[in-house]
């Protein structure tokens, strides 16, 4: 399949797209939320986990999402599809491999930057004053947010499409990346917009919440935003990639059913 370009405002439609979906049946999609803000939540190994299992789960509420448009019923068990998808879970598994890789040069170069920075002001200076470390580090400390937040990116377009990629069609994980890289890259308007409103609206509910517990703040925000990120990351492939031409599924509905248009001028139905 090859991606299409399309408008920068389309990534809103995903948003609003996906936030349509959610009400239609925000019990099951608030409750996956829920379960996957707990697994992260686990002691010592729960992040951990998260990170290996999370391109599953989320392939499990993109398969929620798209029940739930072609007129079914999303349910709870739809978390788990990518567990039971025969030939699915190896490939999807593989999917957690850039966020891995990336959150352990992240923390290498954490490790080496403190470590400069101890050489510089002293341990016992920094053991005294705290903030002389930021101040030993000097332009280091931007240079290192940068390099992770482009990390953040590199992650972000390799896995965004390849995860509903891998579960609706694709059983190789680095052709859905390098699938997701290209079409990432061709339609950075609508990703950029989609990323701007999505971690905006976010950063403002914590900050809303944060009002009364910040962990309330956090927790809440985790579950509310992960289904609305599961079932717009399934309208944005639909909507980029191609669609549902490459697995059986349900009929569309006959007023969906028309040929979307290939200019890549809205949203496919």
């Amino acid at each position: 399949m090859t991606a299409r370009n399309v408008p920068a405002a389309n990534g809103i439609a995903w948003l609003t797209g996906a936030v349509e979906l959610i009400r239609k049946n925000p019990a099951a999609f608030l409750l996956m939320g829920l379960i996957v803000t707990l697994i992260g939540t686990l002691p010592i190994l729960g992040s951990l986990v998260l990170a290996v299992i999370s391109p599953t789960l989320y392939a499990g509420i993109a398969w929620a999402a798209r029940a739930q448009s072609r007129g079914e019923t999303a349910e709870l068990a739809h978390l788990f599809q990518g567990f039971k998808e025969e030939g699915r879970i190896g490939p999807l598994l593989i999917l957690c491999l850039p966020s891995v890789v990336a959150g352990f040069i992240a923390a290498v170069l954490i490790a080496i930057w403190i470590g400069v920075a101890l050489a510089g002001a002293g341990a016992s200076a920094i053991l005294e004053r705290p903030e002389a470390l930021l101040g030993a580090a000097g332009a280091g400390a931007f240079v290192l947010g940068l390099v992770v937040v482009a990390l953040m990116i590199v992650v972000f377009a390799v896995t965004f499409f390849a995860i509903p990629d891998v579960v609706f069609g694709e059983k190789d994980a680095f052709a859905a990346m390098r699938r997701s890289l290209h079409a990432s890259r061709d339609n950075v308007g609508a990703i950029l917009l989609y990323l701007l409103v999505l971690l905006g609206a976010a950063i403002l509910l914590m900050a809303v919440l944060s009002v009364i517990s910040s962990l309330l703040g956090q927790f809440v925000t985790s579950i509310l935003v992960t289904p609305i990120a599961g079932a717009s990351m399934y309208l944005a492939w639909k909507d980029v990639v191609g669609g549902d031409t490459t697995r059986e599924a349900p009929a569309l509905p006959e007023a969906d059913s028309a040929e979307p248009p290939r200019d890549g001028g809205g949203m496919v139905a």
